[in-house]
C-alpha cells in the first residue's frame, strides 16, 4: 500500500507540473521510478507512457473546453510525423531491449535523457539570445514530429522538455502556448504507443493495482496543472519549469551513474 501511494503520488507531481509546463510528466516519472520500483524497463515504459497518455487526455479536453486556439494545421502535422516516429521509437526500443542487458538499456536511456535535458537546461537559461522561427513549411514540420515522437517513445519520456524547447524556437510560442502544443504532440505520440503494445502479443508484466494508482493519480494531476497552466502568470510557469528541469538533470545522472556502476 505504501508503494502504491509513492507511485501515485510521483505520477500526480509529473502530470501536474508536466500538463501545466508542457514537460508531459514522463520525463518526471521514467527517472523516478527507476529508483523507487523494481519492475523493467519495458514495464516502467509503460507505466509511464499510460500516465502521460491519460494526463494528456484530461489537458486537451480542458483546454479545448476553455476554447484554447490551436493552429489546427501546424498540431496536425507534427502530431502526424510524431505518430510515425512513435512507431519507430516503440521498434527500436523492442530491438533494443531483445538485444542487450536490461541493465545497459537503463544507462542508455538514461544518459540519452541526461544529455537532452541538460541541453534543454541550458536553452531555457539563452533563450533570449538566440533568434526564434516562425515555421511553416509543413514538410519541415513532419520532419520535426518524426524526430520527437521517436526520441520520445524510445525514451518512455512523453518528450515534453524537448516538446517545449522546439515550440519556442521554431514556433516562436511562448511557455504558456509551447505547453499546450507539448501536451498534443504527446496524446498522439503515446497514443501510437498504446496501440503498439495492446496489438503486440509479447506484454511487459504489469501490477493492476499500480496501473489503477497511475490512472488516477494522471487524472487528478491532468486537471491540476491544466487549471494552472489557464491561471498562473508566464513568470510563475518558467520558474516551475526551470526547477523541474534542474532536478531532473540531477536525478538523471544519478541515475546514469548508478546503472554504470560508478
Amino acid at each position: 500500500m505504501a508503494n502504491l501511494l509513492i507511485y501515485a503520488l510521483i505520477v500526480f507531481i509529473a502530470t501536474a507540473s508536466g500538463s501545466s509546463t508542457g514537460l508531459g510528466g514522463g520525463v518526471v516519472i521514467k527517472p523516478l521510478f527507476d529508483i523507487v520500483c523494481n519492475a523493467g524497463t519495458a514495464t516502467i515504459n509503460f507505466y509511464s507512457s499510460l500516465a502521460v497518455f491519460v494526463m494528456a487526455i484530461v489537458s486537451l479536453g480542458k483546454q479545448l473546453k476553455q476554447k484554447f486556439k490551436f493552429d489546427f494545421k501546424s498540431l496536425i502535422t507534427i502530431s502526424i510525423g510524431s505518430i510515425c516516429g512513435g512507431f519507430l521509437g516503440q521498434k527500436l526500443l523492442t530491438w533494443v531491449i531483445q538485444t542487450m542487458p536490461e541493465n545497459h538499456v537503463k544507462v542508455l536511456q538514461s544518459m540519452m535523457l541526461f544529455v537532452m535535458l541538460l541541453t534543454v537546461l541550458v536553452y531555457n537559461f539563452v533563450k533570449k539570445r538566440l533568434v526564434s522561427f516562425h515555421l511553416t513549411n509543413l514538410i519541415a514540420i513532419l520532419s520535426v514530429g518524426i524526430g520527437l515522437g521517436c526520441f520520445s517513445v524510445f525514451l518512455g519520456i512523453g518528450g515534453g522538455p524537448i516538446n517545449v524547447a522546439l515550440m519556442m524556437l521554431l514556433f516562436s510560442f511562448s511557455l504558456r502556448e509551447a505547453a499546450v502544443y507539448s501536451v498534443g504532440i504527446i496524446f498522439f505520440s503515446q497514443l501510437t504507443k498504446m496501440v503498439t503494445i495492446a496489438v503486440n502479443p509479447i506484454k511487459p508484466p504489469i501490477s493492476i493495482s499500480i496501473m489503477a494508482a497511475v490512472i488516477v493519480a494522471a487524472i487528478v494531476g491532468g486537471f491540476a496543472g491544466t487549471w494552472l497552466n489557464r491561471h498562473a502568470s508566464c513568470k510563475l510557469l518558467n520558474r516551475i519549469y526551470t526547477l523541474l528541469l534542474s532536478a531532473l538533470v540531477c536525478v538523471t545522472l544519478f541515475n546514469t551513474l548508478h546503472y554504470a556502476g560508478i
